[in-house]
C-alpha cells in the first residue's frame, strides 16, 4: 500500500515564557516510503516516519531563534493541507519536504 503525504505540524513551547511557535512539515509519501524501503522499516507506521523525517527540518527552525532558548515539542499529523498554510508558499524546503512557519 502505498503511502499518503502527511503533514507534521510541530509546535514547540519555550521553556522559559510558555511562548510557542510551529512549523508544519509536509512529508510527501513517497519520501515515506524511499524511508522505509531504504531502512527496511516495516515496523514503523508512515507518522513514525514522517516524525522522524520532520524533525530535523524543525529542529533546524528551532533552533536558530536564540531569544527561544529550551523548549518542549508537541506534535500533530494530518492528510489535509491544514488551514492556516492553505494559500502560503512554503518559507523552507529541504530536499521533498517543504516547510511553513506558522
Amino acid at each position: 500500500m502505498a503511502s499518503t503525504d502527511i503533514y507534521v505540524q510541530i509546535t514547540a513551547t519555550s521553556d522559559f515564557s510558555a511562548r510557542s511557535k510551529s512549523v508544519v512539515v509536509l512529508v510527501p509519501g513517497n519520501a515515506i516510503e524511499k524511508y522505509r524501503s531504504t531502512l527496511h522499516s516495516n515496523r514503523d507506521d508512515d507518522e513514525a516516519i514522517a516524525r522522524q523525517l520532520a524533525d530535523p527540518v524543525a529542529s533546524y527552525v528551532f533552533t536558530h531563534r536564540s531569544s527561544f532558548g529550551r523548549f518542549r515539542v508537541a506534535y500533530s499529523f494530518t492528510a489535509a493541507r491544514p488551514p492556516e498554510i492553505a494559500r502560503e508558499p512554503p518559507e523552507l524546503s529541504r530536499g521533498d519536504l517543504k516547510a511553513w512557519l506558522v
